[in-house]
């Protein structure tokens, strides 16, 4: 069963990006996270050619590929995953090269309901109507990836299109903490965007953080590389990963 994407993004959505293939990524950890309070998954397909993600996530896309993972069988793994709260996570280059029409058939076959593509309004915006009709074909949400670099016109055009939510990407890359005055962005952004759920995400590691985006206007906050650091650390146990999504979830309730 596909889940119904507005029904979880009427309260505030925790969750937290996964590189498909990682081996400290498997049934076990995703269930875990799914009791321990996650709202949704996004799951990330590896990729030589990392755009604009940090360290720790291109270390987790060089595991999934000396793991032998491919496009296909990312989408296997996705299937097998014990949750319905699925967002494939990928650059619009790799789907493209792919196939989109193929891409987009794997996507139905393992009950996904939307797909981001962060490169998209990026890289290819002359293909926002390729992407939308798809979604229309195929009773997709659409989701779409902006900064803070946005034009405001674009960002209000998004909006009207009645995307499942906005992921706002707060730093230059995932994991790269910066000093940017973050709250200001997310509260023009949410003006802009008319009730639209705004997500926010890169380099969101402490409940503080969760916090005061919170405070600002975001609806939920995406979390990815701090989870795949934990994933990865000789220390890891089950608890604790536990208690650090407790953690981020608390801070949701202010």
């Amino acid at each position: 069963m596909q889940v119904n994407f507005k029904e979880v993004l009427k309260n505030r959505v925790l969750t937290v990006y996964l590189t498909v293939g990682d081996p400290y990524v498997n049934n076990k950890i995703v269930k875990v996270l799914a009791e321990s309070g996650v709202d949704l998954f996004e799951f990330g397909f590896p990729t030589n050619k990392p755009k604009y993600d940090g360290l720790t996530i291109r270390a987790s896309f060089k595991r999934a590929l000396k793991n032998g993972v491919t496009v296909e069988k990312a989408f296997s793994i996705i299937k097998d995953f014990p949750v319905k709260q699925k967002i494939i996570f990928t650059y619009f280059d790799l789907a493209k090269s792919f196939g989109l029409e193929d891409f987009i058939g794997y996507v139905l076959s393992v009950n996904v309901k939307g797909v981001l593509f962060p490169d998209l309004l990026i890289d290819y915006l002359e293909e926002l109507g390729i992407y939308v009709k798809f979604c229309e074909k195929y009773n997709l949400e659409p989701i779409f990836f902006i900064t803070s670099s946005f034009p405001h016109k674009l960002v209000s055009k998004l909006a009207q299109l009645n995307p499942a939510f906005i992921y706002l990407g707060l730093m230059v890359s995932t994991g790269t903490f910066l000093p940017i005055t973050a709250g200001k962005t997310i509260r023009i952004m949410k003006n802009l965007i008319n009730g639209i759920p705004l997500l926010v995400g890169f380099a969101i590691s402490k409940p503080s953080q969760v916090l005061d985006y919170i405070k600002a206007g975001a609806d939920g906050v995406v979390v990815g590389s701090s989870i795949i650091k934990l994933l990865s650390s000789k220390q890891l146990n089950m608890e604790n990963l536990r208690r650090y999504i407790f953690s981020l979830k608390k801070a949701l309730k202010v």
